[in-house]
């Protein structure tokens, strides 16, 4: 029965949704040092996920790797949240060319988390969950973009940006034992999971008409991946290979059971965003100030559907010993999220530049005003605002030859995101969650090691 007990668990479940992990920690050490404000003069391999325009910007090849960790502290009544740290590796191209006059460069972006390539996991309809951070981490991100440059003001690039997710289909059958359902049970169990990979469009432009001034803009489309999960246990017709039964004494009922669980397991809203950037010192103090506008009012709710089919034929003998529970399908209930303005600023300011190096300061900031209403039915999925202040240093090493004929970069970065006390209460007195208060921190750091070919 245990077996029976926590397959139906899962009907009352839901994978929580989410974003693409550069939403959460940015990509790259400069452009996360200056708080993702680089959309108008991003031109490193971060450019793949900030703007592909930018990937055409510098005529030098670009090779760029680099290491990243973030770790979360967010609770929920001042109990830890249990939101697992997440940490891996980034890395990217540029190569660069030209035709006559005719500039373009093809890019390539890899996110690479160093614990899971992915990771699903359902929670029960109503147990809070930190909606936009559970499982968003957990994401094998990849991004091909091709840029051009037809006039020197201009520069345009679009591509395809591509995240994993997973699937499963969970079997189960044998026989359990009332009597001993510990030693006399005999179960067998079939698990399948599939690493299902989605795209999305990606678009931008970068627009310089003065030397010192520049303007940019991004779309990023919209994905939904629907997450199904399939279990079942026995066959209905209580015969073949997958059959299962209970077994009470010498007498074996057949038993079957079905479920589909169906759900939105990720989702990206569609982005634009809107940047400029201005050096009032030039080679000395750069601005970057950018808005970025996020469609959550289309977001599609985890909380899906459930279809359920139980079958139990229990004889006359066992009708007082063994209870089919009553069991109803369950429909998907809206999120009711509002879309949101991002704003950011990034300040550069390089206090050396010779022959041999340059050093470069950075630092940012955004906030992201939370797109979740008060929880106030028995639903729980819990936001709040974020408040992110970044810090980084950059070293670019020249005269490398006759080692290296161009130049070596080490960008270092530091953010932390400060998520201040949201109190959602439940309209209903006996709502068997009752009220509660989500605050939490976010700390990110990593660094980006970058050689630049001329």
């Amino acid at each position: 029965m245990r077996a029976l007990l926590a397959a139906l668990a899962i009907v009352a479940a839901a994978a929580p949704a989410a974003a693409q992990p550069m939403d959460t920690y940015g990509m790259g050490s400069r452009s996360i040092a200056l708080g993702g404000a680089v959309t108008a003069d991003v031109e490193d391999f971060s450019a793949n996920f900030y703007n592909p325009a930018g990937a055409v910007r510098s005529e030098t090849l670009h090779f760029g790797i680099g290491w990243f960790w973030a770790e979360h502290d967010l609770s929920i009544n001042d109990r830890d949240s249990n939101v697992d740290p997440v940490s891996g590796v980034v890395a990217g191209l540029n190569v660069p060319g030209n035709i006559g006059d005719f500039r373009f460069a093809f890019s390539l972006g890899l996110h690479l988390n160093d614990q899971r390539v992915s990771r699903t996991r359902t929670l029960p309809r109503m147990r809070p969950r930190w909606e936009l951070y559970d499982n968003r981490q957990h994401r094998t991100f990849l991004a091909a973009h091709v840029a051009i440059e037809p006039v020197p003001w201009l520069r345009v690039g679009g591509g395809i940006g591509f995240l994993s997710f997973s699937e499963v289909d969970l079997r189960i059958r044998g026989e359990l034992s009332l009597a001993s359902p510990e030693r006399e049970s005999r179960l067998e169990s079939d698990l399948l999971a599939n690493l299902v990979t989605i795209r999305f469009p990606q678009a931008g432009v970068q627009v310089q008409p003065l030397p010192w001034l520049n303007f940019g803009a991004v779309y990023r489309g919209e994905y939904v991946l629907t997450s199904e999960l399939f279990a079942q246990v026995g066959e209905p017709d209580g015969d073949g290979p997958l059959a299962t039964s209970i077994r009470a004494g010498s007498i074996d009922v057949p038993t079957y059971l079905r479920l589909l669980s169906a759900s939105t397991g990720a989702y990206v809203p569609h982005q634009i965003s809107f940047g400029a950037s201005v050096e009032p010192i030039p080679e000395v103090l750069r601005i970057g100030v950018e808005v970025t506008w996020l469609m959550w009012s289309l977001y599609q709710s985890p909380i899906g559907r459930t279809e359920l089919d139980l079958e139990i034929d229990v004889p006359p003998e066992l009708a007082g010993t063994i209870t089919v529970p009553p069991l109803a399908d369950t429909f998907p209930a809206p999120a009711n999220f509002s879309d949101r303005w991002v704003p950011r600023i990034g300040v550069e300011v390089t206090p050396l530049r010779d022959d041999v190096l340059a050093l470069d300061l950075r630092a940012g900031y955004f906030y992201e005003n939370s797109p979740a209403p008060e929880q106030t039915n028995e639903f729980n999925l819990v936001d709040t605002d974020r408040h992110a202040w970044s810090v980084g240093v950059g070293v670019e090493f020249f005269s490398l030859r006759p080692f290296l004929p161009g130049s070596l970069t080490l960008d270092v970065h530091f953010q932390y995101a400060f998520m201040p006390s949201r109190l959602n209460r439940k309209l209903s007195p006996i709502d068997p969650t009752g009220d509660y208060v989500a605050r939490g921190n976010i700390f990110v750091g990593g660094f980006t090691l970058g050689l630049q070919f001329e």
